[in-house]
């Protein structure tokens, strides 16, 4: 991670900064309803980046940059009625550029596969990292490239669609592929992301935003406190690089369970439990006593209900806020990363340890080698689509 993030022009800092405040900071300048459209800097490679921020009804917001089609903020009450953004959010948009794919769409298939894959006979190798394996699609990410605005709609529920069309070879996989995400914010604080992809040749996607959340506002304090329910039953079994198995083994009776409410930290401190997966080959493996990085997938229930029931259940005691999500996607990948060195937090302070927890809807890493789970491949003709929906709202009780 870059130290030197801050090494910024004069002129470009004010221009990045200004851009950043006005589109993130003050939502409650719009009129409700309305989908406010302001500067947010330029990239390293002198692209313009827009700001376009959803203002529902009672004053919440969610900011949206065509920069990958990040979701810059969301800010939503407490139970006093107060304002603050809940995902994790940097100062300007050079330590965007710099934190990888936090808060930003991916794809073309998110999550890892490993050694490529074969479809219809042919075999892509796509452009593989250490161990073989191809993080998020691969260079150049969908996260770092400019969305272009599809349209926006600002009467009565606000939204906005980004698209990306991804040419055919594009990382290696096959078929053009035309990426639309709508996302629109409920006059009951509720935010869906909807994909819709249509491909010019046989491919595969999975497309997921990595959206990182804290309830107590970005930046505040670890969400090692913040207690999180799943309804998935099963996790995928990671070998020794971290790849799936092809395993999916029961959580009952484990620590690892959550379709009863647990604090995060439980998460981590069983991060390496060998159950799920086993011990990792790494040439500097981590200090016994040092708390790991959580980052496991969950698969829920065969027969899930999709949106008519709560896939996860986040809830943070401090601020009384919770957050309840519905997603269309069989499986979602839980990431609690540790402390991360070099950039600070939106408010310009340090990271706390834990800053964030990520629940990123998707399907497994590697399905397109695992024929027994659900498939990927997307042909002419078809439409993938998938729909994520955010609910905020606070505890009820005293």
């Amino acid at each position: 991670m870059p130290t030197d993030g801050y090494a910024l022009t004069c002129n470009r800092f004010v221009s990045v900064m200004l851009g950043a405040m006005a589109a993130v900071t003050h939502p409650a300048l719009a009129k409700a309803g309305e989908v406010r459209v302001e500067p947010f800097g330029q990239t390293t490679d002198g692209e313009q980046v827009t700001a376009y921020t959803l203002i529902n009804a009672s004053g919440a917001s969610a900011t949206i940059l065509d920069y990958g089609g990040t979701i810059a903020a969301i800010r939503v009450p407490d139970r006093h009625g107060k304002l603050d953004n809940v995902v994790l959010a940097f100062p300007n948009l050079e330590d965007w550029e710099t934190v990888g794919h936090a808060n930003a769409n991916i794809g073309r298939y998110a999550n890892r596969i490993r050694g490529g894959f074969t479809l219809d006979g042919v075999h892509y190798p796509l452009n593989p990292g250490t161990n073989g394996i191809t993080l998020h699609g691969g260079p150049p990410p969908y996260s770092k490239r400019i969305w272009k605005l599809l349209s926006t709609a600002k009467e009565g529920t606000p939204s906005v669609t980004l698209r990306l069309v991804s040419p055919d070879a594009d990382q290696g996989f096959p078929g053009e592929l035309v990426i639309d995400a709508k996302y629109t914010l409920t006059n009951t604080n509720e935010l869906y992301l909807e994909f819709v992809a249509t491909t010019g040749a046989t491919t595969i996607v999975n497309l997921t935003n990595h959206i990182y959340f804290n309830l107590n506002g970005n930046g505040t304090t670890s969400v090692y406190g913040q207690h999180l329910r799943l309804a998935a039953d099963r996790i995928a079994v990671k070998d020794e690089v971290g790849m799936p198995s092809g395993e999916l083994r029961l959580v009952a009776g484990t620590e690892l369970d959550l379709r009863d409410e647990a604090p995060v930290i439980q998460l981590v401190s069983g991060a390496r439990n060998q159950v799920f997966a086993a011990p990792r080959v790494s040439a500097n493996p981590p200090n016994p006593g040092q708390l790991a990085n959580f980052d496991h997938s969950y698969v829920f229930p065969e027969g899930f209900g999709g949106l008519t029931e709560v896939a996860a259940r986040l809830e943070d005691d401090t601020s009384g806020r919770t957050l309840e999500l519905r997603t269309t996607e069989p499986s979602i990948q839980v990431y609690v990363p540790g402390r991360r060195a070099g950039v600070l937090a939106e408010g310009g302070g340090p990271l706390r340890l834990g800053p964030a927890i990520a629940l990123e809807t998707q399907h497994l890493p590697d399905s397109p080698n695992h024929r027994e789970w659900p498939s990927t491949e997307l042909r002419p003709g078809e439409t993938y689509r998938t729909t994520t929906i955010w609910s905020f709202g606070v505890q009820t009780g005293d």
